[in-house]
Order: structure tokens, then sequence, then C-alpha cells
């Protein structure tokens, strides 16, 4: 094997576990493809499909070697912090394998749910080792073996999680303030009273189940903290990115922009200026802080080109220096996205969107115990597929903030706006 620097390793274990996840889904695939055909008159396919799956298992372990060699070699590279952190992941790992093995081996269904939050140390399931403080499985810094970033999920600055919420959870508004008046030397000054509303959060269950070869759980050598991590995080990522960026009509998980009034805005010579116009209109309502707006990545493209004052000299662009008409931007394909009432995401086919948001005023969290991790390698199904299941499930809310402050009744949100770009024949374009 070529000599390798340690991002060289951390790239080809990004590839090989995006490589590793992609056979999981084809495996899946082939099985449900299998299971529709006939053993007597398909017969034919049915050989095709299992040479498919032998030919892919062959490579499947190939790239697990792969892993387990890149490990040790990130291994013998690191030294001090980085050294101890391994050895710390290799330990859990281990605990997770014999874990995962012990469920699936000898039945076992104790602790085969595990809460991930905290330790457990008294009563019958006892768990001391399996869970968040202890292994650091979610969240997991585990970006010097591999990376588990996926484009578009990086979420804004502003948003806080908040974890561990428990009971019923009160936002208390004022509504109103109090308003001086010029008055004469002895008149009565008029009374006002303040008047307050709330917000309830409402959490809902968000769960993902994965099926895992039993052959990446006997690898001893193969990091199967890092494979699980990778498979949970991706998932979880992209879940958090779509529901705070996408709209639409879904009422569980609601975006801070399903409820806005759509502002369209020509894509043309003028779009720099449009933009801050409406960001200004927010300003006025008496959001001062500074917003972040979210765009896809043929939109940044778009204005990186556009100038920002039209028909001016020199060659100012409307995104410059890494912002947006001097704000901060994110990107993700998911601002996009539209929520159907029945939960189906769909990605508009026509136009484009920029979101803007003071996502202060996104209150988003996770309930109770925290995140739940359970092994399933007892049942039939996972038996005759000789995987082990793997599922993780939490209590999750998402919860706008802005849309009752300063006694607004509209119910929509005043603090986020959503602005539909209409295409135009442009001019403003640097080189145009």
């Amino acid at each position: 094997m070529a000599k390798m620097t340690k991002s060289e390793i951390e790239a080809r274990q990004a590839e090989i576990m995006t490589k590793l996840d992609e056979f999981d889904e084809k495996t899946n695939t082939r099985e449900a493809k299998m299971r529709e055909l006939d053993p007597e008159k398909d017969k034919e396919q049915r050989e095709k499909l299992m040479a498919e799956q032998r030919a892919q298992d062959i490579e499947y372990d190939a790239l697990v070697r792969e892993s387990a060699g890149l490990s040790a070699r990130a291994k013998a590279m690191a030294t001090g912090k980085e050294l101890e952190q391994i050895r710390e992941r290799e330990d859990m790992g281990a605990k997770l394998r014999e874990l995962v093995a012990d469920c699936y081996t000898n039945k076992r269904a104790a602790n085969a749910t595990t809460i991930l939050a905290n330790a457990i140390t008294t009563g019958g399931d006892q768990n001391t080792t399996a869970h968040m403080e202890a292994g650091g499985l979610i969240p997991v810094e585990i970006q010097p073996i591999i990376d588990t970033k996926v484009a578009g999920v990086e979420l804004p600055d502003d948003l806080k999680m908040l974890t561990g919420v428990t009971g019923t959870q009160v936002i208390p508004y004022s509504i109103n303030d109090v308003k001086f008046t010029v008055e004469g030397e002895v008149s009565k000054v008029a009374e006002q009273s303040l008047d307050f509303a709330n917000i309830k959060a409402n959490p809902q269950r968000v769960a993902a189940s994965v099926p895992v070869s039993r052959r990446a759980v006997a690898q001893a050598a193969f990091d199967i903290i890092a494979f699980i991590t990778y498979k949970f995080q991706k998932g979880w990522a992209m879940f958090r990115a779509l529901h705070v960026y996408a709209h639409g009509e879904y009422e569980k998980l609601q975006s801070p922009f399903a409820k806005v009034d759509v502002v369209e805005l020509a894509l043309d010579d003028n779009i720099g200026k449009n933009l801050a116009k409406e960001i200004a209109k927010m300003y006025d309502l008496g959001f001062e802080g500074e917003p972040e707006i979210i765009m896809d990545k043929t939109t940044e493209v778009d204005l990186k080109f556009t100038k920002l004052i039209p028909n001016s000299v020199g060659e100012r662009t409307v995104i410059e220096d890494g912002r947006c008409v001097g704000y901060r931007y994110k990107i993700s394909p998911f601002i996009d996205y539209a929520i159907a009432s029945n939960g189906v995401a769909t990605k508009d086919a026509t136009y484009r969107y920029i979101g803007i948001g003071h996502f202060g005023y996104l209150n988003e969290q996770v309930w109770a115990d925290g995140i739940e991790f359970n092994v399933d390698g007892t049942s039939q199904e996972n038996f005759d597929r000789n995987v082990i299941g793997l599922g993780m499930g939490v209590d999750y809310s998402l919860v706008e903030l802005s849309s009752k402050v300063n006694g607004n009744t509209s119910g929509k949100p005043q603090a986020f706006k959503l602005i539909k770009l209409i295409e135009s024949v442009s001019s403003n374009v640097i080189g145009g």
C-alpha cells in the first residue's frame, strides 16, 4: 500500500464508508426484488441477483479489510492526544461490538435497548458504559478518522439545540409595550395593561433503523463505532437540515419558513438591493440582530457573478468575501424543498428559493432521556437476512418563536422570510 498522509487516509475512509453505505442499500433492493420473484418461474433472474450479491460481498469484505488497515496506519501515525482518543474509541468499539454480537448470538434481550444520554447505575437493567457520556457516540468527534459531512446540512450559527427537555414546555410572550404620552400637569395618566401569550412545544417521535452486516460486527479490527456513527449522523444531519429549511404544509415538525408569505423577486440587476430591502423590513419590525441567508449552490453561483450595484464600475458582486449583501449565508439544497401534509418532501422542479432568518427565534429541542439506541439481533427477519438491526429514536421538537412578538395576530413568523426567485434576463453580470 502506497504511503499516505493523514488527510489522504481520512478522505479514503470517507470513500469506504460511503461505498459500504451504498452496498447496504443495494443489498436491501436486491432482497426486496428476490421476495417478489417466483422461485420456479424466475429462477434465472434470482440466480443473477445472487451472483451480483456474491460479487458485492467479496468487494465489501475487501473494503472492510482496507478500512481496518487504514485505521491501523492512522493509529501508527498518531501521537499524544490523537493516540489517546483512538484507543478510547477502540475500547468503546469493542464494548459495542460485544453488546451487538451478544444480542445476536445469545438472543439476549436485556439491554438490547439502551439510553445513550446518561449512565444507568440502578435497577436490573443497568448501563454504565454504553451511553453517550461514556462512548461519545452521539454527538461524537470522529473527524480525525472519517469525515461524515453531507452536502447542504450545515445549520445556521444562531440555531441552538436544547437537550434533556422534560415536562410540558410553555414559552411565554409579552404582547405589547408601555407607551408614553404627553399629559397636562395635573391630568390623570391613562393606565395601560401588559398582555401576555404563550406557545407550547409539541415533541414528535423521530426514528431510523439501519441493518448492519454481521461481517462488519465480526471484524475486530474494523471501526464499528465509526461505521454506525457515519450511518446515523448522515441521516440525522439531513433530517435536521430538511425540517429547518424546507417549507410546506407539514404540521408535525414545521419549518419556520412553512407559514410565511412567499415574496417573489426577479433574479435581475436589482436582486442585491431587493434582498437587502427585505432584510430591512424585518429590522423595522424590531428584529435588529444579524440574520442568516440560506440558498442553494446554483443561486450562490448566480449571485457571485451578479453586480452588487447595477451598471457600476468595478467588480463588486452580490456575494463577495463570503457574505451575501453583507450578511452571513449557508448553502443547502433543502431550501428548495417543500414537505407535504403527509410528511413527504419534494424539491421544487421549477423555482429556486432564498430563506432569510433570525434563527435565534427557532427553538430546536431534544426531549426526555435524549437519543435511544436499539439493537435487534433476535428477530427471525434479521436472522434470515444475516444482519443485526440497529435503531435510533428521539423525541424532537421545532418551535418558531417570532409569530406572536409585538402582538402579532397573523400567526405567521416575523423573523423569517422566504424568497421565490423568478428568472429574468439580466445584463448585470461580470463580463456581461
